[in-house]
């Protein structure tokens, strides 16, 4: 295993979080948005496209501060990772099973996916 200290597994999440999300949020609030984020499986709504976009600023704005502070704000990996399985668990998984692959935006499904099975690991080696 990688002979790091512990607060720098917290900045593999924040640093994953600035990759993706720059250009989420930049699509969110002034590119095509919801039909190129979430692949023209969600409907356009300007007020919840907002507050999505609102929402995922934030969390930039909190790996981006994490990448000083790591273990103040190592609840933003904590709360990741419950809402990201909540929409996998409530609105991707029923779509897969009633309507088929096609009706999920895939790309965000798969990142959700795997930020939910890798956060962990994170913060288990952090706290060691």
């Amino acid at each position: 295993m990688i002979d790091m200290p512990s607060p720098q597994w917290l900045r593999i999440g924040y640093a994953a979080n600035i990759i993706i999300l720059v250009p989420v949020c930049y699509a969110m609030v002034f590119g095509a948005g919801v039909s190129t984020v979430f692949e023209g499986n969600v409907p356009e709504s300007e007020g919840l496209r907002l507050l999505v976009a609102s929402f995922w600023f934030a969390i930039l704005l909190a790996s981006i501060a994490g990448l000083v502070s790591p273990a103040f704000f190592a609840p933003i990996l904590i709360v990741q990772i419950v809402y990201k399985s909540a929409w996998l668990a409530t609105y991707v998984a029923p779509r897969l099973l009633t309507d088929g692959v096609g009706a999920v935006p895939m790309g965000v499904a798969i990142t959700f996916g795997a930020i939910v099975l890798t956060y962990p690991l994170i913060l288990r080696l952090a706290s060691r």
